[in-house]
């Protein structure tokens, strides 16, 4: 129903070139003639004052002299005066440009204020551009080339996206020789208007793309990079090489998680939270290039190797198996099949090494035979080039082996140079990717496996949660507050555990002790055998110091052991504020391992969480992950699972496991802190001790830091965290509770439910049509949503001893970003009661807390009780015009 922003920037039905000219030198001169030469269909007119005519055509002094239909302004021309171009653009309601002209940020202080003040421009214009500073754009089925390249980009179904105008040169100088295609090649500049995410968004929906790759040397707009990249990575394989992996981290002085984390760790961990795959160099994104191009699909990671020289063979299974891929073995008749028509010398397993001697009958019989194999999820064909061997015929004979319409992926590999360079064209121009290195090949295939691993991940969805109490958000805030009033930016051991038991964390009791007798007096309260720590806020790490003794057995200990501390702590930091120390009991957890939990803020995607094998030693020994809050169950275990201490947790020798489920939930409840509370920019629990019983926190550290007055409540996190504030509570007719509050990925088996007792009927009102049960990929669409691009809400009631879900209403957020269309569907047994409406006022409730000022929605003619509640509801309704079977509901917010 509404265009998507940039439609017109991608596929517009005229063209005006600013800067075009005669100059053989001019980027206005070059693109104008490339778009000339590409054979674009629509108008492409020159615009320049200083021209009466360029190459033949009349060339107009400004756009509102122009009398075609135009959609698209590429720009090149002196920087200054583009603020003014953008201007006349919203005048003549042209809503797109490309500004190919540098002079902006990447110039200095004065570059920069004239960038605000395009920025500025082109949103009172209603502009939409790509730039400045940029090579621009090709759409090749369109043939748009608004570039100044000098090579023209083939047709395809590959959508590259970069931030580098060199890399975007030189993939298209390399694409014809390879035969690759493209979509579109995209390139971003500084985007300073549209950026990542608007690209994304628009090419998750296009049909001409089946492939993405993104060139990234910074995010500037995390939340939006992230949400436009999970929605393209469930559909189409996106692969991304980031530059910079080895670039300083931000600075970490506080607390063990700061100097861990790195942002490069970080990256990884937003890509892996999307969907997307990570190319580490620029051959491997080139070789994800040659095999997406050919448009194919594994489903998994099982590789079939096809080899006449068994050191290839297992050059490219080593390679494999650094992957994670799996050289699985063939089926009994695979090998029945080749007995018969290769020499019985041949290898009986994978990789298939047909010798040296192999033909090109043999080469052909043995590619059928493994892509025919069920054990089999692609197969790599190489060739060394031999005496016996011919290159050309045996890459005829692969051609000719693979099925037209087949699945699997077929990858080659002749290696060598002049003697196999006509079995590579062969290869090339019929679709098959070839790899001058079995390394490259097997590096293509492992981008499909981990696409379908990433798809099949995106399936596995939480058990249902636990109801729990909520955390104390009003003390834990309180306490903050208290010490952002005081100038302190750090926590004491005393406040820290205080936020984690809001948060519902297991704590050791701690008592502050300003003098040996206190420090008795507390030691007595907690029982002994105690722990002391020194108390200061300018000592962040107590151990540097010798400010921990543990194992404090009496009376007389306690008192020895304030002396030393305090006095070590005043000779080793004389600077330091010594308040006293900390008296606790000794963590009496059995069998435990020592773990860490911590969080750190990354400049560009927010607060991390990150989990490793804990103790003093932490920094040593560098055993740690990282992922992206809000965590769920799932996430948490796989969190967990990439460690290696995570082996301890289970039960070895004659030790018990740990109570895994107690970890998970620690990393679930700072995960929910570090959302909640934005003034936490550092914190770690080291060590937290894991055992058969449980988890214990017995040392905190929480940084803090007083967050932006513009921020929202969320504004801090670069993934939106379960919007609590949106729970309400009402009673229905009956005196039935009736909870409406957002969905969350553990309703997965709640939603499939309450969509299997739904009636045929209401599940055609609701779907548009027949269908009987929620697929995995439904299921998890509706319940793993993006908070800030959608909402759904889900009606509970309480049914022998927990809550079922009898209705839920979702909106969706239009591409204007002002408006959203919405579903809405209840029970049919509780039809009547009110819940319906008590849904969409929440509903609307949330859509105007999301800044939207209008809803939508579609409702089947036949649906009268839905009309007649939207009517009461104050919804403007008419037929559609497309299908007069449905009605077009609308009303403002």
């Amino acid at each position: 129903m509404f265009k998507r922003p940039l439609e017109t920037l991608f596929n517009p039905r005229g063209i005006a070139v600013f800067g075009a000219s005669e100059s053989a030198t001019s980027v206005g001169s070059k693109v104008h003639a490339n778009l000339l030469a590409g054979g674009f269909e629509g108008p492409v007119v020159p615009v320049n004052p200083k021209y009466e005519s360029v190459r033949g055509q009349v060339c107009y002094k400004s756009i509102a002299d122009v009398p075609d239909r135009i959609d698209l302004a590429v720009i090149a021309t002196p920087a200054a005066v583009i603020p003014d171009i953008l201007r006349d653009l919203g005048a003549a309601g042209i809503g797109a440009a490309i500004v190919l002209s540098a002079g902006f940020r990447e110039v200095g202080e004065e570059g920069r204020k004239l960038e605000a003040k395009l920025k500025e421009a082109a949103r009172k214009a209603g502009v939409r551009f790509l730039g400045p500073n940029c090579v621009g754009l090709v759409r090749p089925w369109l043939g748009m080339n608004a570039t100044f390249l000098n090579s023209d980009a083939p047709e395809g179904r590959l959508a590259v996206v970069s931030q580098s105008g060199a890399l975007c040169s030189a993939i298209v100088d390399w694409a014809g020789p390879h035969h690759l295609g493209f979509s579109a090649i995209v390139s971003l500049g500084n985007s300073a208007n549209a950026d990542f995410g608007d690209v994304l968004h628009f090419l998750s929906t296009d049909p001409k793309t089946e492939a993405i790759l993104l060139y990234v040397e910074g995010i500037n707009n995390a939340p939006g990079f992230l949400s436009a990249l999970r929605i393209a990575a469930r559909s189409k394989p996106v692969i991304v090489l980031k530059s910079g992996r080895h670039a300083a981290s931000s600075k970490a002085a506080n607390t063990h998680t700061g100097a861990l984390i790195g942002s490069d760790a970080v990256f990884d961990a937003a890509l892996s939270r999307s969907g997307a795959v990570r190319a580490t160099t620029f051959g491997q994104l080139f070789a994800a290039a040659e095999i997406l191009s050919a448009g194919k699909r594994a489903g998994g990671n099982r590789l079939g190797i096809v080899t006449n020289g068994g050191g290839a063979g297992v050059l490219a299974a080593d390679r494999a198996g650094d992957l994670g891929l799996e050289v699985a073995p063939i089926t009994e008749k695979t090998v029945k099949a080749l007995d018969k028509v290769l020499s019985p010398y041949w290898s009986h397993g994978n990789p298939v090494d047909i010798l040296g001697d192999a033909s090109a009958e043999a080469y052909g019989v043995a590619l059928k035979a493994s892509l025919d194999d069920p054990n089999l999820d692609g197969v790599l064909v190489m060739l060394t080039p031999q005496a016996m061997t011919e290159a050309s015929a045996a890459a005829r004979a692969v051609v000719d082996a693979v099925p037209k319409r087949g699945k699997k992926p077929v990858l080659a590999c002749w290696m060598g140079e002049s003697s196999v360079a006509e079995g590579r064209r062969i290869l090339s121009e019929n679709g098959i990717p070839d790899f001058i290195t079995p390394e490259r090949a097997v590096e293509a295939f492992s981008y499909l496996a981990q696409h379908h691993r990433h798809q099949r991940l995106a399936l596995e969805v939480p058990e249902p949660l636990t109801e729990v109490a909520d955390p104390d958000l009003m003390g834990a805030r309180m306490i903050i507050d208290t010490a952002l009033r005081d100038g302190r930016h750090m926590l004491n051991d005393i406040e820290s555990k205080a936020i984690l038991r809001a948060f519902r964390v297991p704590t050791n009791m701690t008592i502050e002790a300003d003098s040996a007798g206190d420090a008795l007096v507390a030691a007595e309260t907690v029982g002994f055998p105690v722990a002391m720590k020194i108390l200061s806020p300018d000592i962040p790490h107590k151990s540097d110091v010798g400010g921990v003794m543990l194992n404090l057995m009496n009376a007389a200990d306690v008192m020895a052991a304030w002396r030393q501390i305090t006095e070590r702590a005043k000779a080793l930091r004389p600077e330091a504020r010594i308040e006293g120390v900390t008296i606790e009991r000794m963590a009496q957890v059995d069998d435990a391992r020592e773990l860490v939990v911590g969080a750190s803020r990354d400049p560009v995607f927010g607060p991390v969480i990150m989990f490793g094998a804990g103790g003093t030693m932490v920094e040593i020994l560098r055993d740690n992950a990282v992922a992206l809050p809000p965590l769920n169950a799932v996430l948490a275990n796989r969190l967990i699972d990439r460690t290696r201490v995570s082996r301890l947790l289970d039960a070895f020798r004659d030790r018990h496991a740990v109570k895994r489920e107690a970890v998970v939930d620690v990393l679930m409840r700072v995960s929910d802190m570090v959302c909640e509370l934005p003034e936490i920019v550092e914190l770690d629990l080291n060590p937290l001790f894991a055992g058969p019983d449980g988890v214990l926190s017995v040392d905190a550290r929480i940084v803090i830091k007083r967050p932006p007055s513009k921020d929202g409540p969320y504004d801090h996190m670069a993934i939106h965290p379960y919007p609590r504030h949106l729970v309400k509570e009402a009673h229905l007719s009956d005196g039935q509770i009736l909870t409406i509050r957002p969905i969350r990925p553990e309703d997965a088996e709640a939603e499939r439910n309450f969509v299997r007792d739904l009636s045929p009927q209401a599940k055609r009102f609701r779907f548009m049509g027949t269908i009987n049960e929620l697929s995995a990929e439904m299921l998890a669409r509706f319940t793993q949503i993006d908070y800030r691009t959608e909402m759904a809400l889900v009606a509970l009631v309480g049914e022998e001893g927990h809550q079922k879900q009898v209705g839920v209403a979702r909106y969706a957020i239009n591409p204007d970003r002002r408006s959203c269309e919405f579903a809405v569907v209840v029970n049919d047994k509780l039809q009547h009661q009110g819940i319906g409406t008590r849904l969409m006022k929440a509903l609307m409730d949330a859509a105007r807390d999301h800044g939207l000022v209008s809803i939508e929605g579609t409702v089947l003619r036949e649906n009268s009780q839905m009309l007649h509640l939207m009517e009461e509801l104050g919804f403007h309704s008419e037929r559609s015009t497309e299908d007069r079977e449905i009605v077009v509901v609308q009303r403002e917010l």
